[in-house]
């Protein structure tokens, strides 16, 4: 049993998770969870729907709840920031009664628009862990915030939490500006699979049906506009016309209009030959294992989690220097950073990647080490179980000092 288990009596956890689906943060969330339990707490899960990831918590032994909200809003981009905030803020007594039932010791709250279970801890006089991981607004303007909510969120996310906590330092200081220096940063982990990883080049190409003898550009990611795709195409476009052997393969799904418009760039280009979308890929290690260089060209990024999944299988990153990936992406040495818009330097770095093995042979090795000592399972655990038990230690003795 760990030191934390021995500490003291069973401690209960309630998670806020909004996110139900197979993404990121709800990955985090489980992993969090995991970590309590398995150092003798009781651990609550609170999904804003039904979803995937339900079952995922349940399977490890978490007890499970879907408080839902009546979503007359319609979504749409325009103004869908706000829209979360009055709903979740609508959401907040139904969050409330269950934290009544549960009565935990401590509410994490997973996602800035979990917020209603940092407006429901505050309530109850519950100790609050308030995990941010989004950003305002992308250069894009896919959840833009209208200038009013700014200010509103950030007075909710101060007065609503004994402990912030940040996926990277970009995320920090986009939602609470030049205040963010109390913030913890923890970075996002990687599944310890990506780590195993290891099949070869041409068994991880076959089982993804790619060409065994080609050289391969892979770019993972969502298919939405904050992901950078149409600098990419038009940025690899003149390596592709000077190399035969060139190939690129994109995974991710997205909306429909902008899957269409990148295809439309795609054969606009005259390149549809030469890249392939792969759509959802289950097997995300095997897709990097297939690659010789991992192309990241987002244009806003609160974290960058493909970076270190690429990282733990070892393969070479090009990445735009925006938001959390410069916390991860160091320079020429774990990988290779360029300006986001400046299509010349982004090609002049896959080529110089392409022609220089000793590069890739470094990169990928100092990457490899990066992503076992900062953004393994077990480290991710580590730090935030800690920061967690940190919360309730704090408040108990705070407690026990006024009585």
């Amino acid at each position: 049993m760990s030191e934390i288990a021995q500490a003291g009596p069973t401690k209960t956890a309630l998670v806020v998770q909004r996110s139900s689906a197979l993404d990121g943060s709800a990955y985090s969330g489980l992993l969090l969870a995991d970590g309590l339990r398995e150092n003798g707490w009781d651990t609550h899960v609170a999904f804003g729907s039904d979803g995937p990831m339900v079952r995922h918590y349940s399977a490890g032994g978490h007890d499970t709840y879907v408080v839902s909200h009546d979503n007359w809003l319609r979504r749409g981009l325009t103004h869908q920031f706000a829209k979360d905030i009055y709903l979740e803020w609508q959401k907040a007594d139904a969050c409330e009664s269950l934290v009544e039932e549960v009565a935990p010791d401590v509410v994490y709250v997973n996602t800035v628009v979990s917020l209603a279970g940092a407006i429901a801890a505050r309530r109850r006089d519950v100790s609050c862990l308030w995990h941010l991981r989004e950003m305002f607004a992308d250069i894009g303007g896919e959840m833009h915030a209208p200038s009013w909510a700014v200010p509103l969120v950030r007075w909710i996310i101060r007065g609503h939490a004994d402990r912030l906590v940040a996926n990277s330092t970009a995320t920090a200081h986009n939602l609470l500006g030049h205040s963010a220096s109390d913030v913890t940063v923890v970075p996002n982990a990687v599944q310890s699979n990506f780590f195993d990883e290891g099949r070869t080049q041409m068994e991880a190409r076959a089982v993804l049906d790619l060409e065994p003898g080609s050289t391969l550009i892979g770019v993972p990611g969502t298919l939405r506009p904050m992901k950078g795709h149409p600098f990419f195409f038009e940025a690899v476009t003149p390596l592709l016309r000077v190399r035969e052997d060139l190939r690129v393969a994109v995974t991710g799904e997205g909306e429909a209009d902008f899957t269409r418009q990148l295809k439309k760039q795609v054969r606009e280009l005259g390149i549809q030959d030469r890249v392939v979308f792969l759509g959802w890929v289950e097997d995300m290690s095997a897709f990097y294992r297939a690659c010789d260089l991992a192309c990241i060209p987002s244009r806003a990024e609160p974290f960058g989690r493909t970076a270190i999944e690429a990282f733990a299988v070892g393969t070479p990153v090009v990445a735009s220097a925006v938001g959390g990936l410069q916390d991860i992406v160091e320079d020429g040495e774990t990988g290779l950073l360029v300006p986001y818009g400046d299509e010349e330097a982004l090609a002049g770095s896959l080529q110089r990647l392409l022609r220089t093995p000793d590069l890739r042979q470094t990169l990928r090795a100092n990457a490899r080490q990066e992503g076992e000592e900062k953004y393994h399972e077990r480290v991710y655990k580590k730090r935030i179980v800690g920061l967690v038990d940190d919360v309730v230690n704090t408040q108990r003795n705070a407690a026990e000092d006024i009585a």
